[in-house]
Protein backbone atom coordinates (compact mmCIF):
# COMPACT_ATOMS: atom_id res chain seq x y z
CA UNK A 1 0.00 0.00 0.00
CA UNK A 2 1.24 3.71 -1.00
CA UNK A 3 1.99 5.74 1.89
CA UNK A 4 -0.11 9.14 2.27
CA UNK A 5 2.00 11.58 1.06
CA UNK A 6 2.31 14.84 3.61
CA UNK A 7 0.44 18.33 2.01
CA UNK A 8 3.65 19.94 3.25
CA UNK A 9 5.35 17.92 0.62
CA UNK A 10 2.76 18.44 -2.00
CA UNK A 11 2.45 22.13 -1.44
CA UNK A 12 6.29 22.52 -1.41
CA UNK A 13 6.86 20.59 -5.16
CA UNK A 14 3.32 22.62 -6.69
CA UNK A 15 5.69 26.30 -5.52
CA UNK A 16 8.49 24.32 -7.82
CA UNK A 17 6.26 23.20 -10.50
CA UNK A 18 6.34 20.08 -10.43
CA UNK A 19 4.16 17.58 -8.18
CA UNK A 20 4.98 13.85 -6.62
CA UNK A 21 3.99 12.01 -10.07
CA UNK A 22 7.21 13.78 -11.41
CA UNK A 23 9.07 14.47 -8.17
CA UNK A 24 9.85 11.69 -6.67
CA UNK A 25 8.10 8.31 -5.78
CA UNK A 26 6.76 5.54 -3.24
CA UNK A 27 9.34 3.02 -2.12
CA UNK A 28 7.16 0.41 -0.15
CA UNK A 29 5.91 3.15 2.03
CA UNK A 30 9.09 5.82 1.66
CA UNK A 31 8.31 8.62 -0.66
CA UNK A 32 11.57 9.79 -2.56
CA UNK A 33 12.42 12.91 -4.12
CA UNK A 34 14.58 13.37 -6.83
CA UNK A 35 17.69 15.49 -6.16
CA UNK A 36 16.75 17.85 -9.10
CA UNK A 37 13.30 18.93 -7.25
CA UNK A 38 15.24 19.61 -3.85
CA UNK A 39 17.61 21.61 -6.12
CA UNK A 40 14.88 23.71 -7.15
CA UNK A 41 13.54 24.00 -3.91
CA UNK A 42 16.99 25.50 -2.48
CA UNK A 43 16.63 27.81 -5.66
CA UNK A 44 13.10 28.91 -4.75
CA UNK A 45 13.27 29.23 -1.31
CA UNK A 46 17.00 30.95 -1.43
CA UNK A 47 19.27 28.65 0.26
CA UNK A 48 22.54 28.93 0.86
CA UNK A 49 25.44 27.18 1.75
CA UNK A 50 28.84 27.47 3.64
CA UNK A 51 31.77 25.64 2.27
CA UNK A 52 31.70 22.47 3.17
CA UNK A 53 33.77 21.11 6.55
CA UNK A 54 35.92 17.50 5.35
CA UNK A 55 36.16 14.82 8.13
CA UNK A 56 37.22 12.29 6.13
CA UNK A 57 38.79 12.13 2.99
CA UNK A 58 40.63 9.04 1.32
CA UNK A 59 40.65 8.58 -1.96
CA UNK A 60 41.89 5.38 -2.64
CA UNK A 61 39.62 3.69 -0.16
CA UNK A 62 36.72 6.17 -1.86
CA UNK A 63 35.21 7.14 1.79
CA UNK A 64 34.26 10.57 1.98
CA UNK A 65 32.65 12.00 4.89
CA UNK A 66 31.81 16.06 5.24
CA UNK A 67 29.61 18.51 7.16
CA UNK A 68 27.52 20.98 4.97
CA UNK A 69 25.40 23.84 6.41
CA UNK A 70 22.28 25.54 5.13
CA UNK A 71 21.02 28.94 5.28
CA UNK A 72 17.15 30.14 4.85
CA UNK A 73 16.38 33.64 5.93
CA UNK A 74 17.43 33.15 9.83
CA UNK A 75 17.11 30.15 10.08
CA UNK A 76 20.56 27.51 9.52
CA UNK A 77 20.70 23.53 9.51
CA UNK A 78 23.53 21.35 8.91
CA UNK A 79 24.23 17.64 8.17
CA UNK A 80 26.60 15.34 7.69
CA UNK A 81 26.96 13.28 4.31
CA UNK A 82 28.45 10.15 3.88
CA UNK A 83 29.74 7.77 1.15
CA UNK A 84 31.70 4.67 1.21
CA UNK A 85 31.80 1.39 -0.64
CA UNK A 86 29.69 0.28 2.41
CA UNK A 87 27.07 2.64 1.52
CA UNK A 88 27.60 4.07 -2.43
CA UNK A 89 27.71 1.86 -5.53
CA UNK A 90 28.69 5.34 -7.20
CA UNK A 91 32.10 5.65 -8.39
CA UNK A 92 32.58 9.66 -7.13
CA UNK A 93 32.03 9.74 -3.51
CA UNK A 94 33.03 13.27 -2.53
CA UNK A 95 30.41 14.21 -5.13
CA UNK A 96 27.81 11.99 -3.52
CA UNK A 97 28.95 12.79 0.07
CA UNK A 98 28.19 16.43 -0.83
CA UNK A 99 24.63 15.69 -2.57
CA UNK A 100 23.32 13.92 0.69
CA UNK A 101 24.41 16.70 3.28
CA UNK A 102 22.97 19.07 0.62
CA UNK A 103 19.54 17.16 0.29
CA UNK A 104 19.43 16.35 4.01
CA UNK A 105 19.74 20.12 4.63
CA UNK A 106 17.53 21.48 2.31
CA UNK A 107 14.56 19.21 3.88
CA UNK A 108 15.20 20.64 7.32
CA UNK A 109 15.29 23.68 6.26
CA UNK A 110 11.63 23.57 4.38
CA UNK A 111 10.65 21.24 7.15
CA UNK A 112 10.29 18.13 5.22
CA UNK A 113 12.64 16.03 7.07
CA UNK A 114 11.42 12.75 8.37
CA UNK A 115 8.38 12.85 5.86
CA UNK A 116 10.61 12.11 2.23
CA UNK A 117 13.95 11.19 1.70
CA UNK A 118 16.55 12.46 -1.14
CA UNK A 119 16.91 9.67 -3.97
CA UNK A 120 20.44 9.99 -3.14
CA UNK A 121 20.13 8.84 0.68
CA UNK A 122 20.14 4.95 -0.20
CA UNK A 123 21.11 3.25 -3.02
CA UNK A 124 18.28 0.73 -2.57
CA UNK A 125 15.86 3.79 -3.35
CA UNK A 126 17.09 4.67 -6.77
CA UNK A 127 17.28 1.13 -7.62
CA UNK A 128 13.45 0.72 -6.91
CA UNK A 129 12.97 4.19 -9.22
CA UNK A 130 9.82 4.10 -11.93
CA UNK A 131 11.26 3.66 -15.20
CA UNK A 132 8.74 7.03 -16.00
CA UNK A 133 10.73 9.24 -13.40
CA UNK A 134 12.96 10.86 -15.44
CA UNK A 135 15.92 13.40 -14.26
CA UNK A 136 17.03 10.96 -11.22
CA UNK A 137 20.74 10.37 -10.85
CA UNK A 138 20.96 7.40 -11.41
CA UNK A 139 20.34 8.00 -14.77
CA UNK A 140 23.02 10.63 -15.86
CA UNK A 141 25.45 8.24 -14.38
CA UNK A 142 24.66 5.50 -16.79
CA UNK A 143 24.55 7.59 -20.19
CA UNK A 144 27.98 6.57 -22.32
CA UNK A 145 28.60 9.36 -23.99
CA UNK A 146 28.92 11.71 -21.04
CA UNK A 147 32.25 14.03 -20.99
CA UNK A 148 34.71 11.93 -19.06
CA UNK A 149 38.44 13.77 -17.26
CA UNK A 150 41.11 13.29 -15.28
CA UNK A 151 41.73 14.90 -11.95
CA UNK A 152 45.09 15.49 -10.94
CA UNK A 153 45.65 15.75 -7.47
CA UNK A 154 48.48 16.94 -5.23
CA UNK A 155 49.50 13.88 -4.04
CA UNK A 156 49.52 12.73 -7.20
CA UNK A 157 46.77 10.39 -7.52
CA UNK A 158 44.12 10.60 -10.09
CA UNK A 159 40.33 10.59 -10.08
CA UNK A 160 38.28 9.88 -13.40
CA UNK A 161 34.87 11.62 -13.66
CA UNK A 162 31.98 11.45 -16.01
CA UNK A 163 29.61 14.06 -15.92
CA UNK A 164 29.41 18.07 -15.94
CA UNK A 165 27.56 17.99 -12.46
CA UNK A 166 30.76 15.79 -11.34
CA UNK A 167 33.24 17.80 -12.69
CA UNK A 168 32.09 21.01 -10.85
CA UNK A 169 31.63 18.71 -7.93
CA UNK A 170 34.66 17.47 -7.25
CA UNK A 171 36.33 21.11 -7.65
CA UNK A 172 34.07 22.09 -5.48
CA UNK A 173 34.76 19.31 -2.64
CA UNK A 174 38.12 19.68 -3.04
CA UNK A 175 38.92 23.27 -2.98
CA UNK A 176 38.21 23.24 0.98
CA UNK A 177 41.10 20.83 1.41
CA UNK A 178 43.95 23.48 -0.32
CA UNK A 179 45.48 24.91 2.55
CA UNK A 180 47.96 27.46 1.19
CA UNK A 181 48.12 29.60 -2.02
CA UNK A 182 50.51 27.16 -3.80
CA UNK A 183 48.21 24.50 -3.30
CA UNK A 184 45.25 26.56 -4.95
CA UNK A 185 47.80 27.25 -8.10
CA UNK A 186 48.32 23.32 -8.41
CA UNK A 187 45.23 22.29 -8.22
CA UNK A 188 43.90 24.66 -10.53
CA UNK A 189 46.67 23.92 -12.88
CA UNK A 190 46.94 20.35 -12.93
CA UNK A 191 43.34 19.99 -13.78
CA UNK A 192 43.42 21.76 -17.37
CA UNK A 193 41.70 19.38 -19.08
CA UNK A 194 38.56 19.44 -16.93
CA UNK A 195 38.32 23.43 -16.76
CA UNK A 196 38.43 23.30 -20.43
CA UNK A 197 35.87 20.69 -21.01
CA UNK A 198 33.73 22.36 -18.61
CA UNK A 199 34.13 25.87 -19.79
CA UNK A 200 32.94 24.01 -23.19
CA UNK A 201 29.87 22.55 -21.84
CA UNK A 202 28.63 24.66 -19.33
CA UNK A 203 30.30 28.47 -18.94
CA UNK A 204 27.76 29.23 -16.09
CA UNK A 205 29.02 25.94 -14.12
CA UNK A 206 33.19 27.21 -15.06
CA UNK A 207 32.06 30.50 -13.99
CA UNK A 208 30.87 29.23 -10.41
CA UNK A 209 34.32 27.12 -10.28
CA UNK A 210 36.36 29.95 -10.99
CA UNK A 211 34.45 32.32 -8.32
CA UNK A 212 34.49 29.55 -5.73
CA UNK A 213 38.74 29.13 -5.92
CA UNK A 214 38.62 33.01 -5.96
CA UNK A 215 36.81 32.88 -2.63
CA UNK A 216 39.34 29.48 -1.36
CA UNK A 217 42.25 32.15 -2.06
CA UNK A 218 40.82 35.06 -0.40
CA UNK A 219 39.92 33.02 2.58
CA UNK A 220 43.80 31.72 2.70
CA UNK A 221 44.79 35.13 2.33
CA UNK A 222 43.49 36.45 5.20
CA UNK A 223 43.68 33.32 7.49
CA UNK A 224 46.80 33.81 8.74
CA UNK A 225 46.69 30.16 10.13
CA UNK A 226 46.80 29.17 6.86
CA UNK A 227 48.42 31.73 4.99
CA UNK A 228 51.25 29.84 2.10
CA UNK A 229 50.90 27.44 4.97
CA UNK A 230 52.12 28.94 7.80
Amino acid sequence: MKRDIPEKVTETLKDIGMNVSTAGWDCHGTFVLLHKALEKVAVKNKITFDKPEILECNSERRIASLIVTGHMGDKSEWSIGEASPSNNKNSYPYAMAEKRAKDRVILKLVGLHGDVYAEDEADSFKEERPEEIKGGTVETEDKDDLPEVTFKKLDNTEETVKGIEFIKEVFITFLPIQHNRADIVGFWKNNKEARETLKELSLKDYEEVEIAFKKRAEEIVNNKGENDGK
